[in-house]
């Protein structure tokens, strides 16, 4: 049993879930009257998801469910959030809240929970998905992939054995099992599902499968292999380009030996310039950037000559100062003011030190004004001690942005420089509160609406308040337009709530093209401005919500095409059953057309 003093040591959200797992069943009518003090507090303003959401719990989202009338959820919107609630129970491997959801909601559809399952190895999760609501789980998508890609080899046997994929589902799935290196998958979907071997060939290049790549162009018979030679080159993988080379795939790019010696394969340059006479490019010394040094002294010994002072500055600015005494010792080209810039810039005071006893470029006031935007307080002090070019308003200007509250501090004290009101402005929008009040109270320069647009496009709902509540600069549309476009729920509904501005019709557009169905939902009810789709607009939706989109606005949507993954067989098939018109198609997606002959969905 927990006990009163354990409890009052722990954080809400910590009480909530120990009062979930163990308390709920009690009797005792004092205590009752606690936890559901207790819950009311945490769950207010928070629908059953959101508390299954957060804390796993199906007892606290039966809990809240009991309490939420049902009648004022959408019915697509209901049914939108099932879906999502029963994905995160299946990813959870929660058998128990899955029964409850199906039981308490009639499902149209199980494939988000089978992905979920599958990603995350739950096969008893699957198992019982395919007894019970087989008709519902819409088998053999790409429900494989998570499977693949997770390593879940018993799920992936499972699915061969119960869920072959679909043959609009082949692509996908043979490139989740080239990306995994799974050759026995991909053989198996080659030979016996005719699927692409051409997918699965640069699927395992951009995975680094170079053995699976290999067993792909030795059995799979494909006629002009086309291959990236950048892509070994960079991964260092010297045997397979030799192999690629016997075989006659191919050769390398203009990049391919620069990409080699930015990652430090010194043996595949070496190869690359000495068996197969790859000139040397003047971008080269960009080798400086991540410390090889073994490839630059390979370069130096083989007569390369180009550079310049770009090689010693970039050296400089990635804090490589073995890599800068060499160059200083054995190379002529020297290096700029960028050195010491770069190096203060990124925080590496050694660096800078050493530039500054043992060359004369010296630096520029870029130098601390880079130092304090990336919160070094230690570099910006002894430049500010031993150095005299001194920074600029940025230096504050740029700390505030970056939330460096005791770089600024400091330069209040130390410096004259102050700043402008981008400082409150873009602190504002990176969501730097503390920042933000400090300026109010130690600085005149104030802010502009930028700062309340910018941190309501960001999330940042708790400085939009303050910003309310104790500025007076206001905001404009931006900042419920932007807000909507990313899905801030909560700061979309303060400003319709709070402040006068409102929005246009851009608020509600985005919101919808952003997939942000809560959102939509809600300026669709409480606003009058609608939304204004582009024909050109690339319309991507879940099921759910363009189900609601088309039901409520048939009259609006004829013409406009809608996109969707030619995987999604369940998806396409709903097309389908409302009568939209298919448009066009190509390998990945198929396009939907809304006309007058389309069905308008029921929501239930």
């Amino acid at each position: 049993m927990v006990s009163n003093n354990t409890m009052s040591q722990l954080p809400v959200l910590t009480k909530v879930r120990v009062l979930g797992r163990h308390c709920l069943h009690v009797e005792m009518p004092h205590v009752l009257l606690t936890i559901n003090a207790l819950l009311d507090a945490f769950s207010a303003g928070k629908k059953a998801h959101e508390v299954y959401e957060r804390t796993g719990s199906l007892r606290l989202m039966q809990y809240v469910a009991a309490r939420e009338p049902i009648e004022e959820m959408h019915p697509f919107y209901r049914r939108y959030q099932f879906n999502r609630t029963v994905q995160i129970a299946a990813a959870n491997g929660d058998l128990e809240t899955i029964k409850w959801l199906i039981e308490s909601h009639n499902p149209d559809f199980l494939s988000k929970a089978v992905a979920a399952a599958a990603a995350n190895g739950h096969l008893h999760i699957l198992q019982w998905l395919f007894d019970t609501h087989r008709e519902i789980g819409y088998w053999g998508a790409t429900e494989m992939c998570g499977a693949l890609e997770n390593s879940q080899a018993k799920v992936v046997e499972w699915l061969r054995e119960n869920a072959v994929p679909r043959k609009d589902s082949l692509k996908k799935v043979m490139e989740a099992a080239a990306a995994a290196g799974n050759v026995e998958v991909v053989e198996w979907l080659f030979k016996d599902c005719r699927a692409s071997a051409e997918d699965a060939l640069w699927s395992a290049q951009t995975n680094k499968q170079w053995e699976m790549a290999k067993w792909i162009l030795d059995n799979c018979g494909i006629v002009g292999p086309w291959i990236d030679w950048d892509l070994p080159a960079k991964d260092g993988a010297l045997s397979f380009m030799q192999y690629l080379r016997s075989r006659s795939i191919g050769g390398p790019g203009f990049y391919t030996l620069q990409v080699a010696a930015l990652n430090g394969h010194v043996e595949v340059v070496e190869w690359l310039h000495d068996e197969l006479r790859v000139p040397f490019s003047p971008t080269l010394w960009h080798a400086a950037d991540n410390g090889h040094l073994n490839v630059i002294q390979w370069m130096h010994d083989n007569g390369y000559k180009h550079g310049g002072a770009a090689i010693m500055d970039s050296a400089a600015m990635y804090g490589q100062l073995d890599v800068v005494k060499w160059l200083h010792d054995n190379r002529e080209e020297g290096c700029t003011e960028q050195a010491m810039d770069g190096a203060a810039t990124e925080g590496h005071l050694e660096v800078v030190r050493w530039l500054h006893e043992s060359r004369s470029e010296g630096c520029t006031n870029a130098a601390m004004n880079g130092a304090a935007s990336k919160g070094h307080l230690d570099v910006v002090k002894w430049l500010h001690s031993h150095r005299h070019e001194g920074c600029t308003h940025v230096a504050m200007d740029s700390a505030a942005e970056n939330g460096y509250l005791h770089v600024i501090q400091w330069l209040q004290k130390n410096r004259s420089e102050g700043c402008t009101p981008a400082a409150m402005d873009t602190a504002a929008s990176k969501g730097h509160l503390d920042v933000v009040r400090w300026l109010h109270e130690n600085r005149s320069e104030g802010c502009t609406t930028k700062a309340m647009d910018m941190a309501a496009e960001n999330g940042h709902f708790e400085v939009v308040k303050w910003l309310h509540e104790n500025r007076n600069e206001g905001c404009t549309t931006d900042a419920m337009e932007t807000a909507a476009a990313n899905g801030y729920f909560a700061i979309v509904k303060y400003l319709h709530e709070n402040r006068d501005e409102g929005c246009t019709v851009a608020a509600l557009t985005r919101a919808i093209l952003g997939a942000h169905f809560e959102v939509a939902l809600f300026l669709k009810t409480h606003r009058s401005e609608g939304f204004a789709l582009n024909r050109n607009s690339i319309i991507r939706l879940p099921l759910e919500l363009m189900q609601w989109l088309i039901a409520n606005n048939m009259s609006n949507l004829q013409g406009y095409e809608f996109e969707v993954e030619r995987c999604d067989w369940r998806f396409n098939e709903w097309c389908r059953e409302i009568k939209l018109r298919m448009a066009h198609q190509n390998e990945q997606s198929v396009w939907w057309e809304c006309s007058s002959e389309t069905v308008r969905p029921e929501a239930h």
